[in-house]
């Protein structure tokens, strides 16, 4: 049983994240979640409030899911995305390398350039766009620099799952008050049930694994492509037409595929991880 200390806790995914570490037996603090001074509602890019908050728990694994996730709010707040995102974490590393703890780090598909057409591995060089990606992207190589013997950088993918706003839930939503739907269809990606990411940073943590590790479901589709099987799978007859990224301009760019690909967990502790499409039902089926 591993002493976790617990950021981002509010979260969609930090929510399944908490979930699936209490119920596997581990002692969980969550800084979102209690109510003791100098934890409830913990800064991580404060680095003294960081530092004294791991001085006290003295965790085996800090697991870091706070993050700062308004891609196209980022272009106009790059100080704000960097600090959550690349500063945080740097915070969380420091911490964790003064105290002896390891550091679970949950990060982006984003990284990645989007210029490959298949799936991209864990050490796949990466080419992030944006400030948003980029924010993600230094904070991966901070949290390397600080911490290189003792991290994990979980990558995540398209998110789905309950407690919290995700493009599944959204077309659900329009697709049950429109008559048609217009979603982009050239730009890829890996759907990820929250549930499943959640049982992966569990094994990983009970494996005490190291290194960067992607953490996706199975398959790629388009946005697309998931709309339509979302409503399928809801029994919501309303039809989407393909369209192009330039037919919905974002302040941020995406990159054109960014599927990913498990092989860490392939050739380690074995990829678990079902296809995006069984996921997906089961998370409709929830609702």
């Amino acid at each position: 049983m591993a002493c976790i200390l617990l950021t981002g806790a509010r979260g969609m995914l930090g929510r399944r994240l908490h979930e699936g570490f209490v119920d596997t037996g581990h002692r969980v603090t969550a800084t979102e979640l209690v109510d003791v001074d100098g934890l409830s509602g913990l800064d991580i890019v404060d680095r003294d409030a960081v530092l004294t908050a791991v001085r006290a728990t003295r965790p085996d694994w800090i697991v870091n899911a706070a993050a700062y996730t308004a891609v196209d709010r980022a272009e106009s707040e790059p100080t704000a995305a960097y600090a959550a995102n690349a500063e945080g974490p740097t915070n969380l590393a420091l911490a964790a390398a003064e105290t002896g703890a390891r550091l679970l780090h949950v990060s982006t598909d984003f990284v990645f350039s989007g210029e490959s057409d298949g799936f991209y591995v864990e050490d796949d060089p990466t080419g992030a766009a944006g400030i948003y990606a980029r924010s993600k992207e230094e904070g991966e190589r901070r949290v390397r620099d600080a911490l290189p013997d003792a991290h994990v950088i979980l990558r995540v993918a398209w998110l789905f799952g309950p407690d919290g706003g995700n493009f599944v839930a959204t077309m659900l939503r329009l697709g049950a008050e429109r008559e048609r739907l217009g979603v982009v269809d050239d730009q890829t990606g890996t759907p990820t049930f929250t549930r499943d990411a959640a049982t992966v940073a569990t094994r990983v943590v009970e494996a005490d694994l190291r290194g960067t590790i992607h953490s996706a479901n199975q398959g790629k589709t388009s946005w697309c492509g998931l709309a339509r099987a979302a409503l399928q799978f809801a029994g919501i007859s309303t039809p989407v037409d393909a369209i192009g990224t330039s037919d919905y301009p974002t302040a941020a760019p995406r990159p054109k595929n960014s599927a990913l690909r498990n092989q860490v967990l392939e050739g380690s502790i074995g990829n678990t991880m079902r296809p995006w499409r069984e996921a997906l039902d089961a998370y409709v089926a929830e609702l």
